[in-house]
């Protein structure tokens, strides 16, 4: 009996474990991605290109997303998402713009300096999109230095 005690109680304790993991691991990447990015992108079904800004900043149990693309400013919700079977963490990002509702998904990834590096795909949320648009973002490393001297 005391065996079979132990082993339940093993068991929980794997599974509350786990779920601790997962919220840290979320909680983790919302900390990872603040910051202000370059982006790079195309529009969904269109070969129109755009360049700008992204500001990630924590809001709550969300991400606050800022985008300035070519001089427009669109704000915009993330939240990080578990994906395919293999449960790959992504950042979902909708917003606004132009009239239209368009959702982005990014793949997490670091770059040689471990600031964050996203690549993902945008389309519509209305599922009309026959060709998804493209982007980029990397880190600005400007706006790192200038809020290291102002901390300091």
């Amino acid at each position: 009996m005391k065996r079979i005690n132990f082993i339940a109680a093993s068991l929980i304790l794997i599974i509350v474990s786990g779920v601790w993991a997962q919220d840290g691991e979320v909680e983790f990447l919302y900390e990872f991605l603040r910051g202000t990015y370059h982006v790079i992108g195309r529009w969904p079904d269109s070969n129109e290109s755009y360049n700008g800004k992204l500001v990630i900043t924590s809001k709550g149990n969300h991400l606050q997303v800022l985008r300035s693309i070519n001089g427009e400013e669109i704000e915009g919700v993330g939240r990080i998402a578990t994906v395919t079977a293999d449960k790959i963490k992504v950042l979902m990002v909708e917003f606004s713009q132009r009239g239209r509702q368009y959702e982005a998904t990014y793949i997490i990834d670091s770059d040689l300096d471990n600031f964050a590096r996203l690549t993902g795909y945008l389309y519509l949320k209305t599922g009309e999109t026959k060709r998804p648009g493209l982007e980029a973002l990397f880190i600005d490393h400007h706006s790192i230095e200038r809020s290291k001297a102002i901390s300091h």
